[in-house]
């Protein structure tokens, strides 16, 4: 596992292996999501459900001006962090569950939010919810969603709207934005 692109291009990223609590993102997946929404130096993005980091550590790699970590699992964060030195970034890691997360950063804007629950998550309605309830993304602002491509979900979420899905492999990406 490694960063693919940008500042720490080729970057070796440790992760939790053997664990069934996360699973990396691998590269293919990676380059098509940064692909569709090209961050720039102004960008903020929330990598929710975090694991090893290497969304937010992309993000960072291709410039975003902020990224905030969050997982729920203290082992993540450790490697979260470990990989943060690695590279010599310092940034907000939490060890939260979402709704707590989303609580405490409420207010806070961020253009990105990217959502990589664990495959059993259900509560989807719930965490547009809290998204929406905690004020958290800009106007303008994309959640990327990455679940098994089993998953059925909603064309809309309250206020946000499905407007791109691409299935790669045995997982799905799909982009909601404000559809106000």
């Amino acid at each position: 596992m490694r960063i693919i692109s940008g500042k720490y291009k080729r970057t070796p990223i440790k992760t939790l292996e053997g664990e069934d609590i996360t699973r990396p993102t691998r590269d293919m997946v990676k380059e098509a999501v940064f692909s569709t929404i090209s961050i720039n130096s102004d960008d903020t993005f929330l990598d929710l459900f975090a694991g090893s980091g290497s969304i937010g550590l992309e993000a960072l790699s291709r410039g975003a001006k902020d990224v905030v970590f969050n997982d729920s699992n203290i082992k993540a964060v450790k490697i979260i962090n470990t990989n943060l030195d690695k590279i010599h970034e310092i940034r907000e890691v939490y060890n939260l569950d979402y709704q707590e997360c989303l609580r405490r950063i409420s207010g806070r804007k961020f253009d990105y939010i990217y959502l990589d629950p664990p495959y059993d998550f259900k509560a989807y309605e719930e965490i547009f919810y809290y998204i929406n309830k905690n004020d958290v993304l800009n106007i303008k602002g994309i959640i990327i969603l990455e679940v098994k491509k089993e998953t059925e979900l909603l064309n809309n979420y309250l206020n946000y709207s499905l407007y791109k899905e691409k299935t790669y492999g045995i997982n799905k990406i799909l982009y909601y934005r404000n559809g106000d």
